[in-house]
């Protein structure tokens, strides 16, 4: 305890009355404190104002006897007593705790100040209020070195305390940067957490949209399966229908023999009169597609097949079976350039021919369809065509020669393929002019030296000749053989040429005159040879019209592909030869891979008249079938 620079140390002990006459300390207090208090402490054990013993510097020296108190001593004494309330209020060490503090080695707490030290004692330490004076010299006082180690202990105290704090606010700003950190990763989390909220709503949405989308294709699911048990019944059905149908065509292929022309032959005899009466509508007018000296011709469907109807005059007395035999006879003779005879009617006496929309060469160069002109490249193909079938039918043994050739005989189908017709019509009648009529327009194409009503090849090559003419300029047949031999005198042929072909290749329409010129001499023996002189002309003109580009929208399908390929073997709908040919409701022959997927993707109409069909039942139709492979070995 620091009080004016002197160090105190003031002990309560208890004493008897008798106090005086002692010279050794009896108080154990008194004792504790003599051996074990610092040794440069001082130390006057006093009982009752009266100084009993003194320690000095050196352990164990002892008072002799009981000493007055000086003056000096009283007025300590006094001075004590005067500040004893106030040295009990300022030092709070018991007597327990200095012993506890001296028996761990702990020191007084000391303080320094100018004029002198001071010690004081609590006033516990003494029982009956007495004290202890202990004054010191601070220059000559040993406690100094105390003093000077005490200082150094509370500087390194002082320091260990600053590095204590600076470690401490070290750490604290840590802390805090952690805390800091928390605190932004508490802040990004709950970012995230409301982000995955928001897309947990999302979610949810989409989840429900998908649930509902997965139970509309489970009914769709449903009702795919219900249909396709509903197709399963119609295809088990149809699969009875198609076994159904092979038996019959079995059957009916029995009946048929090697021949495909006697097939023919034999369905002519099964078409009935009535059958022809509801075919032309009872011979309606606007079924009506043409006329002439060897009859009528209507247009019709016919077991599904639209065909040409020609209805033979009734004059003459030809018997059944004399008509019967010659249908048999022109039904065999077949080439794709000319017109295929189906079947006849012996009851009616009519012929039965397949039907080319395109109509005659006649309405293309001077009649009703002359406004869509042919180009030059389709009339130099047509008469290669011509020439092959003359050549054709010329060939045989018996020579077949048609005697009727002109202009409204030459056909064209839906491809613009030329084909013959009235082939050997003249032999259904039994005079040179049937019913006593005279055809004039018959006799231009006929050649001069005729004049016993006997028709030979000569005849079908003038006719030809004349043909070639018309395809070249357009004009009649009465003056074109004058016309052109005077275009060709003076060397300009390009006067009477038809310009509406488009432009013309010279060189070879010059060629093509000359030789059509030749073929209209009026003697037979100056007209050329068909396969010897004509044929090496016309063929390389085909080929350089199959190389070139067709103008006309009408024909712009291959000519290569299609220039000896019959109409009626070309599938409509894959305009390739058909190898498995049906007939739909619509009267049409397709492919049955083409009519059949046609039928299957849905479509209740022909594809060729867009009308709706009566029924999804297909017919094969083995009567062509036979035909394209008859064709096909002969080609």
């Amino acid at each position: 305890m620091e009080l004016n620079g002197l160090l105190w140390e003031q002990l309560q002990r208890n004493t008897t009355p008798n106090c005086r006459n002692l010279s050794e300390l009896k108080s154990n207090k008194a004792i504790f404190v003599c051996h074990h208090a610092p040794v440069p402490c001082q130390i006057w054990f006093s009982c009752k104002g009266c100084l009993i013993r003194t320690r000095s510097d050196e352990i164990g020296s002892h008072l002799a006897g009981v000493v007055p108190l000086s003056s000096k001593t009283n007025k300590v004494t006094s001075f004590l007593q005067h500040h004893k309330e106030d040295a009990d209020k300022d030092v709070k060490i018991t007597v327990s705790e200095f012993e506890e503090n001296m028996v761990h080695g702990q020191n007084l707490t000391h303080s320094m100040t100018g004029d002198g030290s001071s010690l004081y004692l609590p006033h516990s330490m003494t029982g009956d209020g007495s004290s202890l004076y202990l004054p010191s010299s601070s220059q000559d006082s040993p406690f100094s070195s105390s003093v000077d180690f005490l200082a150094e202990a509370s500087e390194t105290f002082y320091l260990k305390e600053i590095n204590s704090r600076s470690y401490m606010e070290d750490l604290l700003k840590k802390q805090r940067q952690e805390l800091e950190k928390m605190k932004n990763k508490h802040n990004q989390i709950v970012k995230e957490l409301q982000l995955v909220q928001n897309q947990k709503l999302s979610l949810e949405r989409k989840f429900m949209e998908n649930c509902s989308t997965e139970e509309e294709l489970e009914e769709k699911i449903i009702q795919a399966v219900k249909l396709l048990i509903s197709f399963k019944g119609k295809r088990d059905l149809l699969w009875k229908e198609q076994e159904r149908a092979l038996r019959e065509s079995h059957k009916f292929q029995k009946m048929v023999k090697e021949d495909v022309c006697a097939m023919h032959v034999s369905h002519s005899f099964d078409i009935s009169f009535s059958e022809i009466i509801e075919a032309t509508r009872t011979f309606d007018p606007s079924m009506k597609i043409g006329e002439g000296r060897f009859g009528s011709v209507y247009k019709g469907i016919i077991h599904h097949v639209k065909v040409a109807i020609k209805m033979l005059p009734s004059c003459g007395s030809q018997s059944d079976s004399d008509f019967e035999h010659k249908a048999e006879i022109l039904s065999r003779v077949r080439h794709p350039n000319l017109v295929t005879l189906l079947c006849a009617c012996t009851e009616s006496r009519s012929l039965i021919y397949e039907y080319l929309e395109n109509g005659s060469l006649e309405d293309h160069l001077a009649g009703h369809l002359k406004s869509r002109s042919l180009p030059w490249q389709l009339r130099l193909r047509i008469a290669s065509e011509i020439c092959s079938a003359l050549i054709f039918l010329h060939a045989h043994k018996s020579s077949i020669v048609h005697g009727n050739l002109k202009l409204s005989n030459i056909l064209l189908d839906a491809n613009f393929v030329s084909k013959i017709s009235d082939l050997g019509i003249k032999n259904f009648q039994n005079g040179e002019n049937p019913c006593g009529k005279n055809d004039l327009e018959a006799s231009i194409y006929l050649e001069p030296e005729y004049v016993d009503g006997r028709h030979v090849t000569e005849s079908d090559v003038y006719s030809f000749g004349i043909i070639l003419l018309q395809l070249l300029t357009a004009r009649p047949a009465s003056s074109i053989i004058r016309d052109m031999r005077c275009a060709m005198e003076v060397g300009n042929v390009s006067t009477v040429l038809d310009h509406s072909a488009g432009d013309w290749p010279l060189e070879q329409v010059e060629l093509l005159a000359f030789l059509a010129l030749r073929c209209c001499e009026e003697k037979r023996l100056n007209q050329p040879d068909l396969v010897a002189e004509v044929w090496p002309v016309i063929e390389p003109m085909r080929d350089l019209c199959t190389l070139s580009c067709l103008g006309s929208t009408s024909s712009r399908l291959d000519l290569t592909a299609q220039q000896r390929i019959p109409s009626n073997f070309v599938c409509p709908i894959f305009q390739e030869v058909m190898k498995d040919p049906h007939i739909a409701a619509d009267g049409f022959t397709y492919e049955g891979d083409a009519i059949k997927g046609w039928l299957n993707s849905g479509h209740k109409t022909s594809p060729m008249t867009n009308l709706q069909l009566d029924h999804c039942d297909l017919l094969p139709n083995y009567a062509l079938y036979y035909a394209i492979q008859e064709w096909q070995q002969r080609s």
